[in-house]
C-alpha cells in the first residue's frame, strides 16, 4: 500500500501530525500532501514546526476562493497526483474543503478513502462543514470515529461496515505539546494570572460573514472587558481580521479593553492559555475538545455543535450571539465546576489506526 494524507488547514494538520509521522516512519513512500486551503504561516506553517513535521512531499497551494472554486481545485490536483505517483489509498481527516475535494477525487478513482474523524454531526445543513462531513462519510472506505456516538451517527445513516472507534487524535497532539513550554512563560508574555481571564476566538463564518452577529459578537466582547473582573483575550484570526476591516467593525474592537493577540497564538500557547483560563469562548470545533480535554468551560458562539459530547459531560454549553448573551456568559454558569467525565479518554488513537491499517492491507 502507498498511502497519502491530504490535509489543508491548520486543525487537520493539528489533529493529522502524529499519524502522518508514524506513517512516514513506516516507510518514506507513504506521502504528506498539503492542499494549501490554510496559507498564513500564523495557522499553517508554524505546525510543521510545532510537530516537527516534514515539509509536505506536495503542496497544491490552491490558497483562498469560493468553496466550489477551493474544492474543484483540490480534486483536480489530487487526482493527477493519484495518477502520478501509484497512490494506492488516500487518508482524509475531518470536515474541511480540502477533505471533500481529495474524497471526491479517490472516490472516483476507485482509490480507498480512510476517512479519519468520521461520524461527528451538528444535524444543520447550513453549515458547509457538515455537507462535507455527510458526503466524505458515505464515499469512504474505513471509517475512524472518535467515540460511540459518531458510530451511531453513522449507523443511523446505514453506514455500519469498516467502522471503527479508536478516540480522538487530537489527544496525541495536546500529549505531544503539553511539555514543550513553560505555562508561567506563557502567561507572564501576556500579563494575565490564571483563572483571571477568557480565551476568546471566533472565525466561521455562520458568525464573521454576518455583520449583525460579528457586531454583537464584538460589543459583547467589549462589554466584557470593561467590566475589569477579569481580562479578555481574543486570538484574532486573519479572516476574521479582515473581514471586521472590511464591515468597519475593528475600530470597535481596537477602542475596547480586549488584549488582542495578532497574529493569533500557536497551538502550543494556545493549549497552555485554554488550559489557565476562567472559561473558553468561540466557535471553533476543535477549541471545544481541547477545552473539554483540559478540564476548562467552554461557551460556543454557535446554536448547534458536532461536539454534543462536550454538552453532555457538562464541559461545553451553546450560547447564541446576542451581546446580552455573552455578557451574561458567566453570571449563569458556575465555572468552578469541572470536574467532568472526559469523553475523549482513549489513549494512543493515531496508533491504533496505524494498527488497523496495518491488519487491514497486510
Amino acid at each position: 500500500m502507498r498511502y497519502a494524507v491530504i490535509v489543508g488547514t491548520r486543525p487537520e494538520i493539528i489533529k493529522m501530525a502524529t499519524l502522518i509521522k508514524r506513517l512516514k516512519q513506516l516507510s518514506s513512500s507513504h506521502l504528506f500532501i498539503h492542499s494549501g486551503q490554510h496559507y498564513d504561516y500564523h495557522l499553517d506553517g508554524i505546525m510543521l514546526k510545532t510537530f516537527q513535521l516534514p515539509n509536505p512531499d506536495y503542496n497544491f497551494k490552491v490558497g483562498s476562493g469560493s468553496h466550489s472554486f477551493v474544492t474543484s481545485e483540490i480534486m483536480k490536483k489530487t487526482e493527477s497526483l493519484i495518477l502520478k505517483e501509484g497512490i494506492t489509498a488516500i487518508v482524509v481527516h475531518g470536515d474541511t474543503n480540502t477533505t471533500l475535494g481529495a474524497c471526491l477525487a479517490a472516490a472516483k478513482l476507485n482509490i480507498p478513502v480512510i476517512h479519519v474523524e468520521a461520524g461527528l454531526r451538528s444535524y444543520d445543513k447550513t453549515m458547509p462543514e457538515e455537507l462535507n462531513r455527510i458526503v466524505v462519510d458515505h464515499l469512504s472506505d474505513i471509517l475512524f470515529a472518535p467515540n460511540e456516538e459518531a458510530k451511531a451517527n453513522l449507523k443511523k445513516e446505514g453506514i455500519i461496515d469498516s467502522v471503527y472507534v479508536v478516540g480522538q487524535t487530537l489527544v496525541d497532539s495536546i500529549l505531544e505539546v503539553s511539555t514543550k513550554i513553560d505555562t508561567d512563560n506563557i502567561l507572564n508574555k501576556y500579563g494575565i494570572e490564571p483563572k483571571k481571564y477568557l480565551f476568546v476566538t471566533c472565525h466561521r463564518q455562520e458568525n464573521t460573514n454576518s455583520k449583525s452577529k460579528l457586531s454583537s459578537i464584538i460589543n459583547g466582547l467589549k462589554e466584557l472587558s470593561s467590566r475589569n473582573q477579569y481580562k479578555v483575550l481574543f486570538s484574532l484570526h486573519p479572516r476574521t481580521k479582515e473581514i471586521l476591516k472590511k464591515m468597519n467593525l475593528y475600530s470597535l474592537l481596537l477602542e475596547s479593553n480586549v488584549v488582542i493577540l495578532d497574529p493569533p497564538v500557536n497551538f502550543i500557547e494556545s493549549i497552555h492559555l485554554q488550559k489557565e483560563a476562567l472559561a473558553v469562548l468561540t466557535d471553533s470545533g476543535g477549541l471545544q475538545e481541547e477545552a473539554c480535554i483540559l478540564k476548562t468551560p467552554c461557551f460556543t458562539l454557535r446554536d448547534s455543535t458536532e461536539r454534543p459530547e462536550t454538552v453532555k459531560c457538562g464541559a461545553n454549553r451553546l450560547i447564541n450571539v446576542e451581546k446580552e448573551s455573552i455578557v451574561r456568559v458567566l453570571d449563569s454558569y458556575d465555572i468552578s465546576q469541572r470536574n467532568w467525565i472526559n469523553p475523549y479518554n482513549m489513549k494512543n488513537p493515531s496508533d491504533k489506526i496505524l494498527e488497523i491499517l496495518v491488519g487491514i492491507f497486510n
